[in-house]
């Protein structure tokens, strides 16, 4: 971290609830996280507003540094997470991961210069649909989705399981529990969850990504009703939007809106 103005520091956390087959600590997965905080935030000025960034499938955090940097320069508490299996952190890619949302959530909200009544998220594919998924839950004040996956996606994903590493970057490859994820992806669904979802949604979606329809978006911004804004792109691919930095200011314009 080269930028005066932000204070970068590693974090590590267990993820969420313990499920009954799980009864030890040592079987949780452990989450590794980079925490943004601005260096003129400290004891006695008003508390941040706190925004979750988290990556898609076999990504890690690190490929979101700039966005973090861009979001902590305008005034917020950053937390970056690898998911369960990837990155950093420990365990296999299972089928839950919005335990580890609802986790990094319960760590911001326990901060002493953050704000836990002004939180919000912002999630790429795999992260833009857990983050759905983890929102009935987290008491998000806003969430910002960028071409979000569904479960038919994700199933697509692990037939073809090349799509779960990002073939440019060595070592960046996720750790899967092939026959948990299956089973959790077709016992769930995205579009249920959205209806019961309260909070002030941004999706992000490019027409010309070729992984994820365009036509979910427009899907899943109808279960959200009143909740979804949608912004549609008419050029770009799948991870164009997230690593846009137009896109970054606009995004975190809207965020900033919500939560300052």
């Amino acid at each position: 971290m080269t930028d005066s103005a932000i204070h970068c520091e590693e974090l590590r956390f267990w993820s969420g609830p313990v499920p009954a087959v799980r009864r030890s600590d040592s079987a949780r997965p452990i989450i590794a996280a980079t925490l943004y905080i601005p260096v003129n935030a400290h004891p006695g000025t008003p508390p941040l507003p706190g925004l979750i960034v988290a990556h898609g499938a076999g990504s890690r955090r690190l490929r979101h540094r700039s966005f973090c940097e861009d979001a902590c320069r305008a005034g917020m508490a950053v937390l970056a997470i690898d998911f369960r299996g990837h990155g950093d952190s420990t365990g296999l890619v299972d089928g839950p991961l919005e335990e580890d949302i609802l986790a990094a959530v319960a760590l911001m909200k326990s901060h002493p210069l953050i704000d836990g009544t002004r939180l919000g998220y912002r999630g790429s594919s795999m992260g833009g649909y857990y983050g759905l998924r983890a929102a009935p839950n987290a008491d998000f004040a806003a969430l910002a989705v960028l071409c979000p996956a569904n479960e038919q996606v994700m199933l697509r994903a692990l037939e073809r399981k090349h799509e779960w590493s990002a073939a440019q970057d060595a070592g960046l490859e996720a750790r899967l529990d092939e026959e948990a994820l299956t089973d959790f992806f077709h016992s769930h669904s995205l579009l249920a969850t959205a209806a019961q979802i309260t909070t002030p949604v941004l999706i992000v979606h490019a027409r010309g990504d070729e992984k994820v329809e365009f036509q979910h978006s427009l899907d899943l911004a109808t279960h959200l009703a009143d909740e979804a804004n949608l912004w549609l792109l008419p050029e770009g691919s799948h991870t164009s939007a997230q690593s846009s930095p137009e896109m970054h200011a606009r995004v975190i314009g809207w965020l900033m809106e919500r939560l300052g």
